[in-house]
């Protein structure tokens, strides 16, 4: 019983994620998840009281697959690298997990969100960067970097949710994270600035 109620809340879950995703909080309504997660709207309000309370779940997991992309990337290529590979994870989580999509459409459709799934992950990639600072490998200018970052990161993001739209074929040439990729490793000569004589 344990068991299918908990696959319940999870249906429920992903459901709600997709009905945010796709036409946010505001116009998300109870009965259109529980019509999407093949139960009814009492079922719903079992699980969860309210629709904010459902969002209230819904960032808090796609925060928690985010925070742990972010854990698992090596750190042994240098601060800067490391800081392009956590966004590339970023984008990876976003490319494949619907919760995280959500969560930063949450983060723009809701005041209350805390903390923000953005600043989850652009603060570790703002602490990598900081690790560089005053060593041969540091980025010339760090803050424009994280700025850059940033912007890339959300061009992801739409990118993502319209490819997900459009139903794109999982034989596409390349996948966001992997343009995500190429386009950091063209910029990374730049990013990183004049060298430092040891």
């Amino acid at each position: 019983m344990q068991e299918r109620a908990a696959r319940t809340r999870q249906a429920l879950i992903l459901a709600a994620a997709r009905e945010f995703d796709d036409n946010g909080y505001a116009a998300a309504s109870l009965a259109d998840i529980g019509k999407a997660a093949g139960t009814s709207t009492g079922a719903v309000t079992f699980h969860f009281p309210s629709k904010a309370s459902l969002a209230d779940e819904v960032h808090a997991q796609g925060v928690a697959v985010t925070r742990h992309a972010l854990q698992q990337v090596n750190h042994q290529a240098g601060p800067l690298r490391s800081a392009i590979s956590m966004a590339g994870a970023v984008v990876r989580c976003l490319e494949n997990d619907v919760t995280v999509c959500a969560a930063a459409r949450l983060d723009r459709d809701r005041e209350d969100c805390a903390p923000t799934w953005n600043s989850v992950w652009s603060t570790a990639v703002q602490q990598e960067l900081a690790k560089a600072t005053g060593t041969s490998c540091a980025p010339a200018e760090p803050s424009l970097v994280l700025s850059l970052v940033v912007y890339l990161v959300r061009g992801a993001e739409v990118d993502v949710r319209a490819q997900r739209r459009r139903g794109a074929p999982e034989t596409q040439a390349s996948s966001v994270s992997d343009l995500f990729t190429q386009m950091c490793e063209m910029l990374l000569p730049a990013l990183e600035g004049p060298r430092v004589r040891e």
